[in-house]
């Protein structure tokens, strides 16, 4: 029984070391960039131009 005690108390101290290392990459502005959802479907990391169509038919 104390074996798994023993695991517990280390898997909760990993997790909590997880938890302070995500945190801290959060705060960071790089970091939240590079990782924001909305950025990517916004397409601002692109750096290439995207071809135009034409979608008028102009006679």
């Amino acid at each position: 029984m104390k074996t798994i005690d023993h695991m517990l108390v280390q898997l909760a101290a990993v997790h909590l070391i997880l938890l302070l290392l995500a945190q801290c990459l959060n705060q960071s502005e790089e970091f939240r960039r590079l990782t924001s959802k909305s950025v990517q479907y916004e397409g601002v990391i692109k750096e290439a131009v995207p071809e135009t169509l034409e979608t008028i038919d102009r006679k």
